[in-house]
């Protein structure tokens, strides 16, 4: 027997999410959709200093769709966000 595949849709967009435009979470929220990003992009590029705390904020607004923000260590200090 051939087990289907699982369809849970389209990802929740910022504002069901309950977070406001312009926020730091919309902002990370709405990168991390595009793929990938490391905390130094992060800072660099957005000027989120505190991505560990955004990221934390992610996670729980994402918990009720089943999905999160995974963090992998790349090397010291750098590290790589994506959703999951």
């Amino acid at each position: 027997m051939m087990q289907e595949a699982f369809n849970f849709g389209p990802r929740p967009t910022p504002t069901q999410l309950g977070f406001k435009p312009g926020t730091q979470t919309w902002n990370l929220y709405e990168r991390l959709l595009q793929g990938p990003v490391t905390n130094a992009e992060v800072v660099r590029n957005m000027g989120i200093f505190n991505s560990t705390g955004r990221a934390s904020d992610l996670r729980q607004a994402l918990k009720p769709y089943l999905m999160s923000v995974e963090a992998k260590k790349i090397k010291r200090g750098l590290w790589e966000y994506q959703l999951r």
